[in-house]
Parts: structure tokens; C-alpha cells; sequence
């Protein structure tokens, strides 16, 4: 789960609803497996930057140095 807001305010609004959310359906989290305030980090195999949520550099580069497959064994 990402929640990312715009403005502090909104950010709170935003929190606020998905803990809701999460108590009206009695789940927990484990918070060992949680993280706030990341400027830069991979969640998911995507980059979550302060633009927003990124395709990964590293899974990119992977798929354009791919090779053409040839024939059907290949595939």
C-alpha cells in the first residue's frame, strides 16, 4: 500500500482514511514491514520518488538488454 498526498494536510485526510479502512475490516499491520517518510525507495519493483511512482531503472534496463527470441524453443 502507498498512500502518497500532495500537501501535509491532505496527507493526514489520506492516512486518516486508509487506517480507517484497515480497522473497519480488522486488519493489522506488522509494522517491521512498514516504512514512512521514504523520499526514494523500490516498493513493488517500481520507484516511489517525491514525483510520484516510477517505473524501476534496474527492471528497465533488464527487458531492453534482452535478446530476440529466434525460434520457437525459445519462446
Amino acid at each position: 500500500m502507498v498512500i502518497k498526498s500532495h500537501s501535509v494536510a491532505q496527507h493526514v485526510t489520506n492516512l486518516e482514511e486508509a487506517f480507517g479502512e484497515i480497522h473497519k475490516y480488522d486488519m493489522h499491520l506488522n509494522p517491521e514491514k512498514c516504512t514512512f517518510e521514504v523520499d526514494n525507495e523500490t516498493f513493488l519493483g517500481f520507484m516511489v520518488t517525491h514525483r510520484g511512482i516510477e517505473a524501476n531503472p534496474d527492471k528497465c534496463t533488464s527487458i531492453l538488454e534482452m535478446h530476440s527470441l529466434t525460434n520457437d524453443r525459445e519462446v
